[in-house]
């Protein structure tokens, strides 16, 4: 941290940024999945051919009927939701601001709560068997949550301690390996490669989160993008090449929490993480 920066922000500024950015990154995630499902449906294709076909008169009674409806206030509200969230990130991310962080933090934790009522956008593109362990997986996963781990640590954003992102990322490892070993328990069909990858996660944090290691954080980032591929690979070969579920996988895999939380692992000592760079080049 350079001394401009601990001048204007006094905390862990590396937490700080992982929190924002997990928040951004779930906004996101939610906002393609929400227009890759409409777009599966149909309604983009739809609403082109109205825009491109109809006549100004039936565009404007369309119009107007989605007014009085109140299909488009709640479009409007949701536009409107999104960019002020957006613009909250950005705020936070760029002027180190606590106050957008925990206002976020709190948002979130409320948002992490209103989905165990909702089916995730992406059960909508399955079928109907594949959907109901979705949706089952998504209950459990209430109970073991990163977002929820996020959502708390970033109200520690302004402790003098100084392994509050080393902690942050070995609890989300646990945490995540609780989480796998509970689908793997819990689910109608169990898979194997949640038990493996479940234990794996789960002895990492604990490891990482005793003995303050580093080296073994970085181990386990490596396993989260190699499951991430299994999974892509998986669901390929289930479902065959559609074009919608195959985005919506790589958009849910590049807007991801463990994705933003592995990546963070090789941050929390930068200096190191370069040093073994130069000695792998030399």
């Amino acid at each position: 941290m350079s001394e401009g920066e601990k001048i204007q922000f006094n905390g862990n500024l590396a937490l700080l940024r992982v929190c924002v950015i997990v928040f951004i990154a779930n906004l996101l995630n939610f906002v393609v999945n929400m227009c890759i499902s409409a777009g599966y449906g149909g309604f983009f294709s739809s609403l082109w051919s109205a825009l491109t076909n109809s006549s100004f008169e039936d565009l404007l009674a369309t119009v107007g009927l989605l007014v009085v409806s109140g299909v488009g206030l709640v479009v409007l509200l949701g536009v409107l939701a999104f960019a002020v969230l957006l613009a909250l990130g950005i705020f936070a991310l760029v002027k180190k601001s606590v106050k957008a962080l925990e206002i976020l933090a709190v948002l979130f934790l409320i948002w992490v709560v209103l989905c165990a009522f909702a089916m995730n956008p992406i059960s909508g593109l399955l079928g109907n068997e594949m959907r109901e362990v979705n949706l089952a997986q998504s209950f459990i996963s209430l109970i073991f949550n990163i977002n929820v781990v996020v959502a708390v640590a970033a109200f520690f954003v302004t402790s003098e301690k100084q392994d509050l992102l080393l902690r942050l990322c070995a609890i989300c490892f646990a945490i995540s390996g609780l989480n796998s070993l509970s689908h793997f328990i819990f689910t109608q069909l169990p898979v194997f490669q949640l038990a493996f990858f479940g234990v794996v996660y789960l002895a990492v944090g604990v490891f990482a989160l005793v003995k303050k290691n580093v080296p073994v954080l970085m181990v386990g980032s490596l396993m989260i993008f190699i499951q991430i591929l299994l999974n892509l690979f998986n669901f390929i070969r289930i479902s065959g090449l559609d074009l919608y579920i195959a985005v919506s996988l790589v958009a849910h895999t590049l807007f991801h929490t463990s994705t933003v939380i592995a990546i963070a692992v090789f941050f929390i000592k930068p200096e190191w993480v370069k040093s073994c760079l130069q000695k792998m080049k030399g």
